[in-house]
Parts: structure tokens; C-alpha cells; sequence
């Protein structure tokens, strides 16, 4: 019998006023999978991912997440079911260390407040599992820096690391190579591919070398619809994509 799907959409919709943002989408992302959604600006992507995660609800359609239906669930929920997720906008503790932001990450994953009284430094499990995540993103170098002295592609890891410090069963990550400089890119390319054994990806993403390096599938939505699916390889090559997205270029 086939594996039930981690994460699956049926006929989602969503529109804000008469504005129809996303029609009709389908998906199913198996565990382990690595899935890229790709499409033109103001395609429905991010509002897409924004849906899976709870911040907005459908107008319809079913949403599962571990066999369960979480569509009408609070985002909360959703992160304590096995989700997490990045956004666009980094949201990073600049007056701390590198270790102090992951360690927070790891403290609430854990269920664990901060006390006055308690020195956190003593959780021995927690500082493993911190240098465990500033290891795997490639940050052990840095881990004892303040993030306000980082450059941006490390602030940009830095910010999947605590996403990963939740040891998310599906992660979700928004444009994570935006801003990046090429060399930039190449590292933040070869961190995920480290650590994408551990969890399951979805990844929306403008930058097409990431998308073929990172993901096994690719999702093109135009005007909020499924336009195709499939291997990045099949993506790049379909006319349809080509035309509305790529370019003859590609």
C-alpha cells in the first residue's frame, strides 16, 4: 500500500474581496518529498503556503496534514501537529548571539520557559541540540557572534535554522534565497541539501538554480491555478511554463 501523503490539498480556494487568488488547488506532498512552487508575481504563492499554515483560512476546499483535517485549525495548532515554516521578512533577535536566537527556538520546541532563576545554560540537552542546528546550517563558526555583526546570507541561515529547531515534520520555507549573492546561494544550497534527509520541504522560490538543486518536484501556479506539475527537469522544458514564467530563455 502506498504512503498517505504528509501534507494534501483538495480544491482549495481562496479570494480576498472579488479578487480570486488561488482556484481550485490540488496538491499532495509525501514525507521526505522536497516540493518547490514556482509561478509569476502574484500567482498565489505565498498566499498558498499562508493557507497550509493557518494565518489565512480557505473559502474552501480540505486541507490534511497527517491524515488530519486541519483546515479550520489555528495556526498554533497546525505548529504543534509537525509544521513550521520561514517568511519573507527575517525576525531575528539582533542583540543576541547566533546560539542564543537557535537556543530560544530549541527552548520552545521543548515546551521550556525562560526563568530568572533558572540558568539555561545548565540544560545540558538543550545546548546540544543548539549546537546540533548551528552545525547543520553551518553556523558552529559563528554561534558565538551577535546576529546585528552577521552578514545577510548568514542571517538568511540563520533564520531557517530556528524554523529547523523545531524539528518540523513538513518545513516551509518563503523565498529563503532572496537578497543572496550568488556565492551566497551556492552555500545556503548546499546547507539544505545536508540537512534535507531530516524533514520534509516545501519551498517557494523565484531563483530556478535553487529550485533544481533543492527540489524533486516543482508546483507552477499562474493566476492562482495549477498551471503544471513535475520534475524540475519536465518544468523547465514545458511550453506553457516557459511562456508564462522561464522565458524561451530557459
Amino acid at each position: 500500500m502506498a504512503e498517505a501523503p504528509l501534507l494534501e490539498l483538495r480544491g482549495v480556494c481562496k479570494s480576498f474581496g472579488a479578487a480570486r487568488v488561488l482556484a481550485d488547488v490540488s496538491v499532495a506532498l509525501r514525507p521526505g518529498e522536497r516540493l518547490a512552487v514556482i509561478g509569476p508575481n502574484g500567482a498565489g504563492k505565498t498566499t498558498l503556503i499562508n493557507l497550509i499554515t493557518g494565518l489565512f483560512s480557505c473559502d474552501s476546499g480540505t486541507i490534511l496534514f497527517r491524515e488530519r483535517d486541519i483546515t479550520k485549525w489555528p495556526a498554533h495548532r497546525r505548529l504543534r501537529l509537525g509544521m513550521a515554516r520561514s517568511f519573507q521578512k527575517l525576525s531575528l533577535f539582533d542583540g543576541m548571539t547566533v546560539a542564543e536566537n537557535i537556543r530560544q527556538s530549541v527552548l520552545r520546541y521543548h515546551g521550556v520557559h525562560a526563568q530568572f532563576w533558572r540558568r539555561l545554560a545548565n540544560f545540558a540537552a538543550i545546548d546540544a541540540e543548539t549546537a546540533r542546528v548551528a552545525a547543520l546550517m553551518g553556523l558552529a563558526a559563528v554561534a558565538d557572534q551577535p546576529v546585528a555583526t552577521l552578514p545577510y546570507g548568514l542571517r538568511r541561515r540563520l533564520d531557517i535554522a530556528l524554523v529547523l529547531a523545531q524539528r518540523p515534520a513538513l518545513m516551509i520555507l518563503d523565498e529563503p534565497a532572496a537578497g543572496l549573492s550568488a556565492a551566497e546561494t551556492r552555500e545556503l544550497v548546499a546547507v539544505l541539501k545536508a540537512a534535507a534527509g531530516d524533514f520534509t520541504l516545501m519551498l517557494v522560490e523565484h531563483d530556478m538554480d535553487v529550485v533544481r538543486a533543492v527540489a524533486e518536484r516543482v508546483l507552477v501556479l499562474d493566476y492562482g491555478r495549477v498551471l503544471a506539475a513535475g520534475t524540475p527537469a519536465e518544468m523547465s522544458a514545458h511550453p506553457q511554463v516557459r511562456q508564462v514564467y522561464l522565458g524561451e530563455a530557459a
